[in-house]
């Protein structure tokens, strides 16, 4: 048997080295696919990343300019105290604009067309618009002022602006409110978004104080939404995706 294997020697004596059947194979050389499929396994990586960022660059295009305006427009105050706490509560109207173009951006093309849909956020921007006026109102009814909470309570209502103001925020705070329970009762009529998803937003929108987060419950209207287009980009790139052979 050995002796089949071995091949015949070389003119001068030499025989050739004997390696029977693992005679061709060479020791710490990678097989022909092996080589190529690190290489094959970057390019994929490097793929799916620019596909994420074609797919959802304007998420971050959405958010540059609304952090910008309310960065410029904080800084046009210098407060402290009480006032500096009505400052923090004018912003609302900022995260809401982000959210509202995401939620809108993240639907099906019929959500994206629906008048009314864009009518109820609208109502809800403008709602938060209303809580910045009234914040800003009482911000220039304390002035200068660096008052405790006790002391605004004691002092403030005697200032100009002060209580009105108080009243056109929480006008504002509950409209927007309201509009973004609209907004998610409408979303699950037209079956743009899952009964669990609408009461959760109404849920959040009562649950979280309306003076700290007005219509808090359109995070997760927007939330929800960009999950699922993230799911029904991933169902189309595997329907176009070649089959392996």
């Amino acid at each position: 048997m050995a002796g089949s294997l071995a091949k015949e020697p070389r003119r001068g004596g030499q025989a050739e080295p004997t390696f029977g059947v693992y005679e061709g194979l060479r020791i710490g050389r990678p097989q022909g696919g092996e080589e190529s499929e690190v290489p094959a396994t970057g390019r994929s990586l490097a793929g799916r990343g620019l596909e994420f960022l074609a797919a959802w660059w304007p998420v971050a295009a959405f958010l540059a300019p609304v952090l910008v305006a309310q960065t410029l427009w904080s800084a046009r105050y210098d407060v402290t105290g009480h006032a500096a706490n009505h400052l923090q509560s004018a912003t609302p109207v900022f995260p809401m604009v982000f959210l509202c173009a995401v939620l809108v951006w993240a639907l099906p093309g019929r959500g994206r067309r629906d008048l009314l849909l864009w009518l109820l956020l609208g109502a809800a921007i403008a709602s938060c618009l209303l809580v910045l006026a009234g914040n800003v109102q009482v911000i220039d009814a304390i002035g200068r002022a660096t008052w405790s909470d006790t002391q605004a309570s004691q002092l403030g209502p005697a200032r100009p602006g002060f209580a009105s103001g108080h009243d056109l925020a929480a006008r504002g705070a509950w409209g927007a409110v309201l509009a973004t329970m609209l907004a998610a009762g409408l979303l699950w009529r037209r079956s743009l978004v899952s009964a669990r998803v609408a009461a959760a937003a109404v849920a959040v929108s009562l649950a979280v104080p309306y003076f700290l987060a007005p219509g808090a419950g359109v995070v997760v209207l927007a939330v929800s939404a960009a999950v699922a287009r993230a799911r029904r980009d991933l169902r189309l790139a595997r329907s176009s995706s070649p089959s392996p052979s």
